[in-house]
């Protein structure tokens, strides 16, 4: 199977995080649950998806992350992440714990003035 690459650019920033509050149901956000802007992909990635590797700057962590649901700018819930787009998406860590560096990534409230990039696969 062929690997799957997404580049991670941030969190949700909390300023913004009322505005997908009801597509990703934020009020029962679990702690090992995360929001985050994802770049254009190059897949059709449907929810429910696991990645098994996360990279970041050339260093790749093993974890066991799911796609639990996914959005755009304009609030509205997909059922994949379309190929060429750039999305907004909820993970869970099956393995419980989010890693501290997702954790450490830029707050966003949107796609501009990225500095890094999280690669899952």
């Amino acid at each position: 199977m062929e690997h799957i690459r997404l580049n991670i650019e941030g969190r949700l920033k909390p300023t913004v995080e009322s505005l997908f509050a009801e597509v990703f149901v934020l009020k029962e956000l679990k702690p090992n649950e995360i929001v985050l802007f994802c770049s254009f992909s190059g897949y059709n990635i449907p929810v429910g998806h696991r990645f098994s590797e996360i990279s970041h700057k050339g260093v790749t962590y093993k974890c066991n992350m799911v796609l639990k649901a996914v959005s755009q700018q304009f609030f509205k819930p997909f059922d994949e992440i379309p190929y060429g787009w750039k999305t907004i998406c909820k993970f869970e860590f099956s393995d419980g714990e989010i890693p501290d560096d997702v954790k450490k990534l830029p707050a966003l409230d949107g796609w501009a003035y990225v500095n890094e990039n999280l690669v899952f696969q």
